[in-house]
């Protein structure tokens, strides 16, 4: 996998993926796994999200038991 790190979006950041989206610069091929993964973090990511966003809403919307 290649991962190519620049500190600001240049304009050679940009001609490099132009030249990878016409196919001129040829990408290394991706495997299946790492994809499926990836998605999986994702999902779970997000799920976590939700998660800490509804227990945040629940905490705040009930008044304080004192």
């Amino acid at each position: 996998m290649m991962i190519i790190r620049l500190g600001r979006l240049t304009p050679a950041y940009f001609r490099l993926l132009q030249l990878q989206v016409s196919g001129e610069l040829a990408s290394e091929p991706q495997d299946r796994l790492v994809n499926h993964l990836a998605l999986m973090l994702a999902f779970m990511g997000l799920g976590l999200s939700y998660y800490s966003v509804r227990q945040m809403v629940h905490a705040s919307s009930t008044p304080p038991s004192h």
